[in-house]
């Protein structure tokens, strides 16, 4: 049996490693794709958010629900109190592919809004490469954490 700071325990490492491995891959992806431009425009950026934002978000969804379903097959977290998927998370799928649909769609619509939103506001009309890698250091830890937090939760409840 494991107790229920175990489960916390759990969700938590697997939205830091989530989240630390978006924070490498996807940078260093957008560094090797773009390394030879001198810098992205914002319709490019925002294009590049949004693929991300797709590719990313599935990814952790589906292999989050994945792998909190195979901790609970092997018999762990059993007897514990587990959190619940809230009103509407509940709603959603529970199949880590439809959910990680959900989900990504969710996070383009913030994604993009926010890019857009916060680049207009500082008049940002381009990036240099080491521009949007930092950048993208900066969302796709937050984003990927919190997505694999919400796929996990959402397993665990009915």
């Amino acid at each position: 049996m494991v107790s229920l700071s175990s489960i916390d325990s759990y969700i938590h490492k697997q939205a830091l490693a989530a989240a630390l491995i978006n924070m490498v891959v996807n940078p260093l992806l957008a560094f090797l794709i773009n390394r030879n431009v001198d810098s992205i425009a914002l319709s490019g950026i925002l294009i590049d958010t949004v693929i991300t934002s797709i590719v990313m978000t599935w990814l952790v969804a589906v292999f989050s629900a994945a792998d909190i379903n195979r901790q609970l097959r092997a018999g762990h977290f059993k007897n514990e109190k587990l959190p619940r998927p809230g009103p509407i998370m509940s709603k959603l799928p529970r199949r880590g592919s439809l959910l990680g649909i959900v989900l990504f769609i969710c996070a383009v619509l913030i994604m993009v809004t926010l890019t857009a939103s916060l680049f207009s506001l500082f008049g940002i009309t381009e990036l240099s490469v080491y521009g949007l890698a930092l950048f993208k250091v900066i969302y796709t830890g937050p984003i990927a954490y919190v997505i694999a937090r919400l796929a996990i939760i959402r397993q665990l409840g009915p």
